[in-house]
């Protein structure tokens, strides 16, 4: 009877279980079944699971660039703050915003009543609702171009290490 190491679907290793190498089951490391007593009888023996496999370069770059599009995503979506107005920046909000832009431009009069991420509502007349607009861009963009060092920093990485100690999750606009 063997073991392996197994990890979940983002790549984090499970703690409370393992694989049985001969029908696939998974065990639970600390339970009182008879599979999990097995289990530990086995390490009690002095044996050891299966390691996780080491991941190669080019993997663990890919890995890291999805990590990194997804805390992009977050920072992007995590709102921003205009002339003192906290506003949502998720992508639905964005194209309201960008609809309002337009219809603003179509006509210097237009006003809409604008929801800010309290929840409250301010009244954004033609130059408030360009700035707004300008001011959740910026921020966007912002979110883009912090992403695009990153990703550029990773695709540099000589070696897992220099790829570790990237961090991340640091300087993202707030």
């Amino acid at each position: 009877m063997a073991y392996s190491i197994i990890c979940d679907f983002a790549g984090e290793l499970l703690q409370e279980m393992v694989r049985r190498d001969a029908d696939g089951a998974l065990v639970p490391t600390d339970a009182q079944t008879a599979d999990s007593l097995a289990y530990r009888d086995w390490l009690g023996a002095g044996n050891a699971p299966t390691p996780l496999p080491i991941p190669t370069l080019a993997e663990a770059k890919s890995k890291r660039l999805a990590a990194l599009a997804a805390r992009r995503w977050r920072a992007e979506t995590a709102g921003t703050s205009v002339n003192g107005m906290s506003l949502p920046t998720d992508e639905k909000t964005q194209a309201k915003l960008t609809a309002a832009v337009v219809a603003s431009v179509l006509d210097n009069n237009y006003a809409v009543n604008w929801k800010l991420a309290n929840g409250a509502f301010v009244m954004l007349d033609h130059a408030t609702l360009i700035a707004v607009a300008q001011g959740v861009r910026a921020h966007v963009q912002s979110c883009f171009d912090r992403e695009a060092q990153l990703v550029a920093a990773i695709v540099a990485a000589q070696d897992s290490a220099a790829l570790e100690a990237i961090d991340i999750d640091a300087d993202w606009p707030g």
